[in-house]
Order: C-alpha cells, then sequence, then structure tokens
C-alpha cells in the first residue's frame, strides 16, 4: 500500500509519520480537535505550558473513557 510521509505538529512540536493515504484526512481531523482542547485549556486556565496543557487533555480524555 503506499504510504504518505507527513509532520504532524501537535503542542508546537513535530511528528513524523509514515501512514496510509486513506488515513490521513482523519488522522488530520484528530490533530485539529486536539488543538482546539488545548486551546479551550489556555483560554480558560491559567495554564500556558504546552506539555501542561497536554496532561491535562489526556488526564480529562482518560477520565471520560
Amino acid at each position: 500500500m503506499d504510504k504518505l510521509s507527513i509532520k504532524l505538529n501537535i503542542a508546537n512540536r513535530f511528528y513524523p509519520m509514515k501512514i496510509e493515504r486513506s488515513s490521513e484526512e482523519m488522522i488530520r481531523n484528530a490533530v485539529k480537535k486536539i488543538d482546539n482542547r488545548l486551546k479551550f485549556y489556555e483560554d480558560n486556565y491559567a495554564i500556558k505550558d504546552k506539555q501542561d496543557l497536554l496532561a491535562m487533555f489526556l488526564f480529562q480524555y482518560m477520565m471520560a473513557n
């Protein structure tokens, strides 16, 4: 299958990935959702550090699942 090389930007860090072309839209939408949630935490809490924002996001994600 044809692999696509992409770089995902999550919390100002780049993550290179090789993905199936058919998964690109789903993966980019997931990154967009993560970025939107991090922006929500940044705007509504006194948290500015990106790693702290990611930790908050992951904690709340795990509590919901």
